[in-house]
């Protein structure tokens, strides 16, 4: 899946390295590996400034939903090739976010139960029990915001079983690794309600009550919604068909943020 991250202003501090001022030198700390400049919101909405630590890389992005490693500005050691972070988890901060490749990152505290991942059991065995278990006891998360405003986008990775024993459960095990990498949920809230899974033929109703945007939509001026196509009416099979067909790829990801950027922009 291509990825696609929220962009905004970037912050104020250097995009290569971290400078202290330290007996009037410019001494400064050059960032390694997944270490990003960034910052965190703590749970009495303190904004804290420092490095970002990725836990989760390509290959297992649903690591950063649950925790981050954190160092404060101000604990950075610039004579020290390794510095102290502390880990952060879920219950510990409301946001974090990692300036990566000149774009802000924002991964948001959430509670949402994927109830279609844990019920999705395509591993069978041990393994997929426990990754029942996992994706359905899952409440809180750390998403990434990737459109913000009056409705907020989000990507949601489910969670791997962690257990998978022969042949036949290691190889299904990997596959729905990959499946879960290249297909994450995506998921939609408008003002304080909760947020729920994005489908395509949700969006009509969400920006129906921004004028400008529903008749945009209704006239086909989005290139990747046709009204015909997204809102002919099926049987309740049929749209269960069509969910999973949308949820491969990146088309609710193109769709949403094309549409719901222009309703945040436009009907604030």
């Amino acid at each position: 899946m291509k990825a696609t991250f929220l962009t905004v202003g970037l912050l104020s501090l250097s995009i290569l390295s971290f400078a202290q001022d330290k007996d009037n030198d410019n001494d400064e700390y050059e960032l390694k590996g997944n270490e990003k400049q960034g910052y965190i919101i703590t749970k009495d909405d303190q904004k804290i400034e420092g490095i970002v630590k990725l836990v989760g890389t390509a290959q297992n992005p649903w690591m950063n939903q649950k925790k981050v490693r954190f160092v404060p500005k101000e604990s950075i050691n610039p004579e020290k090739k390794k510095q102290k972070f502390k880990v952060y988890d879920a219950d510990d901060m409301k946001e974090y976010v990692a300036v990566d490749d000149s774009t802000e990152r924002h991964f948001r505290l959430i509670k949402f139960v994927n109830k279609r991942q844990g019920l999705l059991n395509t591993t069978g065995g041990l393994g997929g029990q426990i990754k029942t278990i996992k994706n359905l006891s899952s409440t809180t998360h750390m998403a990434e915001v990737i459109v913000d405003g009056p409705i907020k986008m989000y990507r949601l990775y489910g969670y791997p079983t962690p257990v998978a024993a022969g042949n036949n459960d290691v190889a299904a095990a990997e596959a729905d690794e990959v499946n879960l990498r290249e297909n994450p949920d995506v998921l939609v809230q408008k003002g304080d309600d909760k947020p729920k899974e994005l489908t395509a033929s949700d969006i009509k109703k969400l920006v129906s009550d921004c004028q400008t945007v529903a008749d945009k939509l209704a006239a086909g001026g989005y290139s990747s919604y046709d009204p015909a196509k997204e809102e002919k009416k099926k049987s309740t099979f049929g749209k269960l068909i069509k969910g999973e067909v949308d949820r491969a790829g990146d088309k609710l990801l193109i769709m949403g943020t094309q549409i719901f950027s222009d309703y945040n922009s436009t009907c604030k």
